[in-house]
């Protein structure tokens, strides 16, 4: 089973420390950022599950790495957990605002509870991981149906075999960033699969 990747956003090394070591005991595959400008450098370099971000930091600080990686289509959906000494209402807001999906307060987060939030956001966010495809039925009238069907002889959408009308199914591909899928007619009538 593949590990999920993390990466760790923070400036102070001890914290960085404690809470990489913490990480990769859990097993969990993690890369290191020690400011704002590593964490978007590491982001185009990498494919991460989960960001783990302080805001104070040198160079470019933690609301501009959200800013960036929540306008890029390629990484917008990567979860992020800001962990921050900064716990004041209107420093909350803005980073949910930019897209962070939870808020930490250092000072009154203990590591078990970071773990536990990481673990829990994690699972919610891999749940459409398990499904295993999907059948859409087409519609003829609708859109390029007419034009797909007579370009690759679909005969309607119907059954060559049977002349039931066929359904598309999508099996997920995880191996791209972006939503992908592998397709097939399938007759539900005689089970025939068609090119």
């Amino acid at each position: 089973m593949q590990k999920n990747k993390i990466l760790l956003v923070e400036d102070s090394e001890i914290i960085l420390n404690i809470y990489k070591t913490k990480l990769v005991t859990e097993k969990y595959d993690v890369v290191t950022a020690r400011n704002g400008m590593e964490a978007i450098k590491a982001v185009s370099d990498h494919q991460f599950d989960l960001i783990l971000l302080d805001l104070m930091m040198p160079v470019v600080d933690g609301f501009k790495v959200l800013q960036v990686v929540k306008s890029n289509p390629k990484t917008a959906k990567v979860p992020i957990i800001v962990f921050s000494a900064k716990g004041q209402p209107e420093e909350i807001e803005k980073a949910m605002k930019l897209g962070a999906e939870d808020y930490l307060i250092k000072s009154v987060t203990k590591p078990n509870d970071v773990m536990e939030k990481i673990r829990k956001m994690l699972s919610s966010h891999v749940e459409y991981k398990n499904v295993k495809s999907y059948r859409l039925a087409i519609q003829d009238e609708s859109g390029d149906a007419s034009c797909l069907s007579s370009d690759f002889r679909l005969n309607l959408f119907k059954c060559r075999i049977c002349g039931t009308q066929m359904y598309l199914d999508m099996i997920p591909d995880y191996s791209h960033e972006e939503p992908w899928f592998t397709c097939h007619f399938v007759c539900p009538g005689c089970h025939s699969g068609q090119p």
